[in-house]
């Protein structure tokens, strides 16, 4: 296993607590949709697409430093079924309930899964 820097690691950790934010985030949007008192939840979803590029860059840096583990490798490739669906989403004119259609049935679902994937290879290197 990879031995990281102090650097490395707060890297690791603030990439990790970055992913959680965004699939609460994706949670609350969700609960918005038939909770009326939930009123953030078109201000989250731009959040959560401004964010993107940032995982998006953290993840070219995430590939530089474990470049050696495979598994990590394969479970970053998978972000593009997250984007895919992200963009099925941007390019959605449709109305109100395909896009809440498109965010809780295939967009949070993805990013849910990709996240679960990713998190099980960064946690041995973040949890004490």
């Amino acid at each position: 296993m990879l031995t990281l820097t102090e650097e490395q690691y707060i890297f690791l950790k603030e990439y990790s607590d970055l992913l959680y934010t965004i699939d609460e985030a994706f949670d609350y949007i969700v609960k918005s949709f038939s909770d009326l008192s939930k009123t953030e939840g078109h201000r989250l979803l731009g959040d959560i697409f401004q964010a993107l590029p940032q995982v998006a860059a953290a993840n070219e840096q995430l590939s530089q430093l474990f470049q050696d583990n495979q598994q990590l490798q394969n479970a970053m490739k998978d972000i593009s079924i997250v984007a895919d669906q992200a963009e099925l989403l941007l390019e959605c004119f449709e109305g109100l309930p395909v896009r809440q259609e498109i965010i809780s049935q295939k967009l949070y679902p993805a990013f849910a899964q990709w996240h679960t994937s990713i998190q099980q290879e960064l946690n041995p290197y973040i949890q004490s």
